[in-house]
């Protein structure tokens, strides 16, 4: 029984060769019939491909055109000057238009008891 399963087992690897040399041969016929839908598939992706980048370089050129600001290379740069530009140009800090009047804090008589003990 073990000496017939290498037999069919060879048996079989003989007809899918014989298969697959058959379909082989078949398939330059079916190529040309399909190569020319796949041209014509090929060109519309290129048209669309170039359209795409034709927008991306004008974007790019939008971009290039438009100015840029300068960003420091180092970190210790970028602190000092925003330690420098804030104390070139200070904050006010409140409002000083307006005077309001101090309002007292009233304690109960809870609270008092409480600080007396």
């Amino acid at each position: 029984m073990i000496e017939l399963l290498p037999t069919l087992l060879l048996l079989c690897l003989l007809i899918s060769a014989v298969f697959l040399i058959r379909l082989l041969l078949e398939m330059p016929k079916g190529i040309g019939s399909k190569s020319v839908e796949i041209t014509d598939e090929l060109k519309d992706i290129t048209s669309i491909l170039d359209d795409i980048a034709d927008l991306f370089n004008d974007a790019l050129n939008a971009v290039a055109n438009s100015p840029i600001a300068q960003t420091s290379n180092s970190p210790m740069e970028s602190i000092l000057n925003g330690i420098i530009s804030s104390v070139m140009t200070p904050k006010p800090h409140g409002e000083t238009t307006q005077d309001r009047p101090i309002q007292e804090i009233l304690t109960t008589q809870d609270e008092t008891q409480d600080e007396s003990n």
